[in-house]
């Protein structure tokens, strides 16, 4: 006897999709099934015509809790990632204050427990002295975040021997490193080469050019080929940035954001600030190398970077002063089917970049992920069939405003469930929030 079985889906894997009943027993996978079997369940969901996913992981959020809660916080946050069919969530450090000590990776951790709808793992800045390392280890933080410019001290590594001490500290208690690329020096002069004559929006996508990011690619890799350890590329989106990567060795890997996927600068300068973003929307040629290096698995995993702020920053009218950055968890998993729909990319494919690959680089795969028997149940039923529209009205995020407006997907992600629990269908939330603090395994 199972406690669920969800029936006549075709359920999905980095192999491929097959029929298969899925049985479901103290929230995790019991048993995958032959559609000829006859299981007795308590409940029983007929997923005649839907794919069956696991949940997606997304390992590059900001909730901005604590201190920054105008913007988001783990309820609202994690009831996006839910209404998206996203279970899993691994929250940046990049807060008020900080996430940087175990002081504050707890205080954050309890903030989080009882509100977060779906699981979540927690990420800790390192600065240049990484003398905090073994202690957030063992609090259970998901990777060690180290960021090579653009963020004020005492997270920036402006050093290569800052640089060098954050991995090898990383290393030495078999964690991951989280490297966001940039080059300070290098954006400070390319700045100075923008020419006068462009306006605000042209000025702030020219300013920071694609040499800044395969700068800090390069600096990174390079760097990790010394120390060795576990290494991972935040937010490439450029051919250059690519190039630097293909400098890499064994242990590092990388991600791209769903709008590098997908928007170009031409949004930018269409929407304004509810398009601004840092690293800022590329040219058409970038968007494609992207979509080329996801396929050839020189690029590993999708991962939103979810940086919401409030509609009354974005709106204050003066673009130059308006935050970069803006909701995308609740939009993951559309944009990914709507590359399916486009035959950019497969439904295994889709399971490979959004949900095993993630929780293997993050070693979270005994539990999240796939659908394996023994897995944590987490899954999301898509309709292949019926056609979604991405509305800002719709956004549980309190940033609210997407530059995905108005787009139509496909298909529709109609139900999502967490340890065999629905928490949202149809676009409403369902039960109470049931999230649970993940470490690595």
């Amino acid at each position: 006897m199972y406690d669920l079985v969800i029936r006549n889906g075709l359920v999905a894997s980095s192999e491929g999709l097959w029929p298969s009943h899925v049985a479901v027993r103290h929230g995790r996978v019991a048993a995958l099934l032959e559609p000829s079997a006859t299981p007795e369940a308590g409940r029983v969901i007929d997923a005649t015509g839907q794919i069956v996913l696991p949940g997606l992981v997304d390992a590059h959020v900001h909730f901005r809790e604590p201190g920054l809660t105008h913007k988001e916080d783990f309820a609202s946050g994690s009831r996006a990632a839910a209404l998206g069919g996203v279970t899993t969530v691994m929250v940046m450090p990049t807060d008020s204050p900080v996430t940087m000590t175990a002081e504050q990776f707890l205080a954050k951790k309890q903030l989080a427990e009882g509100r977060c709808a779906v699981d979540f793992a927690l990420q800790a800045a390192l600065g240049p002295d990484p003398a905090n390392v073994q202690d957030l280890a063992r609090e259970g933080a998901i990777s060690f975040e180290v960021f090579l410019g653009l963020l004020p001290d005492p997270i920036r590594i402006a050093t290569n021997d800052g640089l060098i001490a954050a991995l090898a500290a990383v290393r030495d208690v078999e964690g991951l490193v989280g490297a966001t690329p940039f080059d300070d020096q290098l954006a400070a002069a390319a700045a100075k080469e923008v020419p006068a004559s462009l306006n605000d929006r042209e000025r702030f996508a020219a300013a920071l050019p694609p040499a800044v990011e395969a700068a800090g690619v390069a600096r990174a890799v390079v760097a990790h080929r010394i120390t060795g350890g576990r290494l991972h590329i935040r937010q490439v989106s450029t051919a250059l940035g690519l190039a630097a990567l293909a400098l890499a060795d064994d242990g590092v890997t990388s991600e791209v954001t769903p709008h590098n996927l997908w928007l170009t600068d031409e949004a930018l300068l269409r929407l304004g600030a509810v398009a601004k973003v840092v690293p800022p929307l590329r040219s058409e040629a970038d968007v494609e190398a992207m979509r080329v290096a996801l396929l050839s698995r020189q690029v590993d995993i999708v991962a939103t970077d979810h940086a919401p702020h409030s509609p009354e920053e974005k709106a204050a009218g003066d673009f130059a002063k308006a935050p970069g950055g803006f909701p995308g968890v609740q939009t993951l998993l559309p944009l990914l089917l709507k590359l399916v729909g486009e035959g950019v990319i497969g439904y295994a494919d889709l399971v490979r970049i959004a949900c095993e690959m993630p929780a293997e680089i993050f070693r979270l795969s005994d539990r999240k992920g796939s659908l394996r028997p023994g897995a944590d149940a987490d899954l999301v039923l898509v309709d292949p069939e019926a056609p979604m529209q991405i509305r800002t009205a719709d956004q549980a995020s309190k940033a609210a405003q997407t530059p995905f407006d108005t787009w139509t997907c496909p298909a529709t992600p109609v139900l999502t469930m967490l340890r065999g629990e629905v928490i949202a269908e149809r676009g409403r939330i369902v039960g109470a929030p049931r999230g649970r603090f993940l470490s690595p395994s």
